[in-house]
């Protein structure tokens, strides 16, 4: 289908898109993509710990995380007069994060948030996080290297991914992102979870939070969580079959980048202001 977009101007609408742990800002590509040819101005940065060995990772915490996101979000501020925060997985709970710190988040698009991993694929390590609390050099030492289906049921995306796995188990990133998760980058994980508890009441932005019934690594509670969480008067929660934890990438991914600029159309002073009518059975567009 033909994409539709008005006439004017809408780079000053930005989205700030934030990959999950162990990611990295390949799997925003689709999402970067749809919203670029909207002509939004588009940030999808690599958070502080990615992107290089298992080590990087392991030197950083969830405060180093959220301040990666807040610079992304301050620069993209200098350029735009609105805001909108995507997250995947682990940054979905940045993206809540900033928009409890900003006050003036014009919206929030959480997917897959992440409070605990309870799905079904998830290894038997998760259970030793409570001890890494107490023995913290423990947790440098065990992890888990993903198999397939890697949060997705693309059977030709997970094959790509085999492929590039060699690399992540030499410590070293890929495209995709880092395949080897350790216990203590899981409970920095769950102290930001702690953390976002405590302060998701505070947030009122307009809020979209969308998820996979079928979830291998996390399930729809996490999602039910949050959506009774946050004070938001709009608000969605809108679950997706045949997709799993990566929903940015895989086989509803054009659904997911559809919903993802109607919800910031719908909810844009900038764009309803140039009063130009669009079709939004005509918003999606082709997706490699």
């Amino acid at each position: 289908m033909q994409l539709i977009k008005n006439n004017y101007d809408n780079s000053r609408i930005g989205v700030l898109l934030i990959h999950g742990l162990t990611g990295s800002p390949c799997e925003m590509k689709p999402e970067v993509k749809h919203l670029t040819q909207l002509g939004f101005t588009v940030k999808a940065p690599m958070l502080p710990g990615h992107g290089g060995s298992h080590q990087d990772l392991l030197n950083t915490n969830w405060q180093d995380w959220f301040d990666g996101a807040c610079q992304a979000y301050e620069e993209l501020a200098k350029q735009c007069a609105e805001i909108y925060i995507g997250g995947l997985s682990m940054g979905a709970l940045l993206a809540l994060m900033i928009a409890h710190k900003y006050k003036n988040v014009s919206g929030i698009i959480l997917m897959s948030p992440t409070l605990k991993y309870d799905g079904g694929n998830v290894p038997f390590l998760h259970r030793l996080m409570p001890l890494a609390d107490f023995i913290p050099f423990l947790g440098k030492y065990f992890y888990w290297t993903e198999d397939p289906p890697y949060g997705l049921k693309d059977q030709r995306l997970q094959k790509i991914i085999t492929k590039s796995i060699e690399n992540a188990k030499n410590s070293n990133s890929n495209e995709f992102g880092l395949f080897r998760t350790y216990v203590a980058s899981l409970r920095q994980l769950n102290h930001l979870a702690r953390i976002v508890k405590k302060h998701a009441p505070m947030v009122t932005c307009p809020a979209v939070i969308i998820h996979s019934l079928e979830d291998s690594l996390t399930s729809i509670d996490n999602a039910i969580q949050i959506y009774n969480m946050i004070s938001s008067k709009d608000k969605q929660l809108l679950m997706l079959d045949n997709c799993d934890h990566v929903l940015t990438l895989d086989l509803r991914k054009k659904d997911v980048t559809n919903s993802i600029s109607n919800f910031i159309i719908n909810n844009s002073t900038i764009y309803n202001d140039n009063s130009i009518e669009y079709d939004e059975s005509n918003l999606a567009c082709s997706i490699a």
